[in-house]
């Protein structure tokens, strides 16, 4: 015959609980309401954390897209020969950026020639 350890816990918990005394179950159900309190503050905490990670996350990828998107159009700019100064103001990109955008078309390009 196999005993089975969690009724048997089960059980003496319950036999214990219903020899305590009124003041112990008050006691009891005090810590024990404390605890379940803890316990949903942390779940609250946890949630509250999460949310402003998914926030913090949708900005930073909102913040990177407008980037992309900018370097897009610098890139397209200077394709059609357009002043380096004219693109900054345009696009709110640093001269140097921009810069770096044309020598890299000027870097693909060769590469194509070869």
């Amino acid at each position: 015959m196999t005993i089975n350890y969690d009724k048997v816990n089960k059980a003496v918990n319950f036999w214990r609980e219903l020899n305590l005394s009124q003041e112990e179950v008050i006691a009891y159900q005090s810590r024990l309401k404390y605890i379940l309190d803890e316990e949903a503050k942390l779940d609250y905490a946890k949630y509250m954390a999460e949310q402003k990670g998914m926030q913090k996350g949708i900005e930073e990828g909102k913040k990177e897209w407008k980037n992309e998107a900018k370097e897009e159009i610098a890139n397209n700019l200077l394709v059609n020969n357009m002043d380096i100064d004219f693109i900054s103001k345009i696009t709110g990109l640093s001269m140097e950026r921009i810069e770096e955008i044309k020598e890299g078309l000027i870097q693909n390009n060769d590469d194509q020639q070869r």
